[in-house]
């Protein structure tokens, strides 16, 4: 018998990065993130770090970016400049001369070959100079974004039209034991006129949430823990949908998935985590930041995993 050794082949850690930015550049990068379709500001780093997407500084707005990566001075380029421009390209499909922003006074005199030779190196920029504070300058603008294989089905939901549901309505079998409203008094801490800003549907522990979106859409689940009462609460974003953020609370401990799905997938299962009065599912929507009524095809999607069609109804 002869003994084979394996050799391993270490495998990098990822080295967790803290960086210190104002409210307003936390927002402004956020806002980048979304705009490109990622779920968060780290997603995007990464698809930054993959090349999936590259960081063009435009002349117009700022000093071109150093070759050298090493010892840049993220202060200097803050002071130097009025706003970045973080323009997210598609890497095979770039064109003979770059987009100019209505209004500005550059000409679009860079080639293909100068524009690809700044792609090359930016990503390499980003990553390495001050744990890509880069990007979260406080003036950051989102002038002109592009993604490589991007979705290309114009979804829409009409929100004015859509149905919503009231106490005492059944979505899939399940009653509505609560819907958006102020409570004169709150079950549970006993709090006077306190918004609730979803549909509580009368769930047994246990029952599983989906990734809802269009048939086929990448959903980005992010899960975290409600210090306010909502548990661990599930956040969707899908790419038919940018501007909708479906949250889903009270779920069950270690039973919430974060990470990309494909619409239809078990995310999460029902629970009675946070403060409630018993084991339900809680789910809500925001658009742009604000909290909707939820239309009832979203929340039947939640719960059943049913996929939606490009004008935002079930795909029965």
């Amino acid at each position: 018998m002869n003994d084979v050794t394996q050799s391993q082949t270490a495998i990098p850690t990822k080295r967790r990065c803290t960086v210190t930015v104002s409210a307003r550049a936390w927002h402004g990068s956020k806002a980048a993130a979304q705009a490109v379709g990622c779920g968060s500001i780290s997603e995007l780093l990464e698809k930054i770090g993959t090349g999936e997407l590259a960081v063009v500084v435009a002349d117009e707005v700022g000093p071109p970016l150093q070759d050298e990566p090493i010892g840049f001075d993220t202060k200097s380029v803050a002071e130097s400049s009025t706003a970045r421009t973080v323009t997210a390209w598609p890497l095979d499909s770039v064109d003979e001369r770059t987009p100019v922003t209505a209004g500005s006074n550059a000409s679009p005199q860079t080639t293909r070959k100068g524009l690809s030779q700044l792609l090359g190196k930016v990503p390499k920029v980003v990553l390495t100079a001050a744990c890509a504070s880069l990007i979260l300058l406080p003036l950051l603008y989102v002038l002109d974004l592009r993604l490589s294989g991007s979705n290309t089905k114009k979804a829409s939901i009409d929100l004015e039209k859509a149905i919503t549901l009231t106490t005492g309505d059944t979505v899939a079998g399940y009653d509505v034991t609560d819907h958006m409203r102020i409570r004169p008094v709150h079950p549970v801490t006993g709090a006077v006129n306190v918004p609730h800003n979803g549909v509580d549907l009368a769930t047994p522990s246990g029952t599983p949430v989906y990734a809802v979106g269009v048939t086929g859409d990448q959903v980005t689940v992010d899960c975290w823990w409600d210090v306010d009462g909502g548990g661990w609460v599930a956040d969707q974003t899908t790419e038919s949908y940018p501007q909708l953020v479906f949250q889903s609370l009270h779920l069950l401990e270690n039973e919430c998935r974060s990470g990309t799905f494909t619409s239809g997938d078990v995310i999460a299962l029902t629970g009675n985590s946070g403060l409630g009065s018993g084991e339900h599912y809680d789910f809500r929507v925001k658009l742009d930041g604000r909290y909707i009524d939820p239309p009832k095809q979203l929340v039947e999607a939640a719960i059943t995993g049913k996929k939606l069609t490009l004008n935002g109804m079930l795909d029965e």
